[in-house]
């Protein structure tokens, strides 16, 4: 399942604006003018749970989790200050950590994983199932 943050065209542009930072907000003494870009980017289940977990700036408390808006504002500063061999390294520790519960890690990323399910409606891709085993013919056989 990805997820989508913008149902917008992949790239867009809007004006240019002056004294904000690069999140938008009013900066005060800033004197370069920006132009706000929007981009489209999917993310899977165990991205989303990678970066907000692993990554070095985010240092969400339980309660952090619990704030819907908390959680998007820190993913999108995890979005923007990671490239995409970053996020899929976070990917990979989230999937390992998720995978293993006798690993360091496993609670407070069982936390972030529910946050996420909980704040963006993504939940863990289910495992395939394993084909049925016939029992007669393996008695036959």
């Amino acid at each position: 399942m990805h997820a989508s943050f913008a149902a917008q065209p992949s790239l867009t542009t809007g004006a240019v604006e002056e004294n904000v930072s690069l999140f938008g907000e009013t900066e005060p003494g800033q004197d370069e003018a920006r132009l706000s870009v929007r981009v489209s980017l999917s993310l899977r289940f165990f991205d989303l749970v990678g970066l907000l977990a692993f990554h070095p700036a985010m240092m969400l408390t339980a309660s952090d989790l619990l704030k819907s808006e908390e959680l998007a504002e820190a993913l999108r500063f995890a979005i923007i200050s990671s490239d995409a061999d970053q996020i899929e390294e976070y990917s990979e520790l989230a999937r390992t950590a998720l995978s293993h519960p006798r690993r360091s890690f496993y609670a407070y990323t069982k936390l972030v994983a529910e946050a996420v399910t909980r704040t963006f409606g993504m939940t863990a891709p289910q495992p395939p199932t394993a084909p049925a085993v016939n029992t007669l013919r393996l008695v036959a056989a």
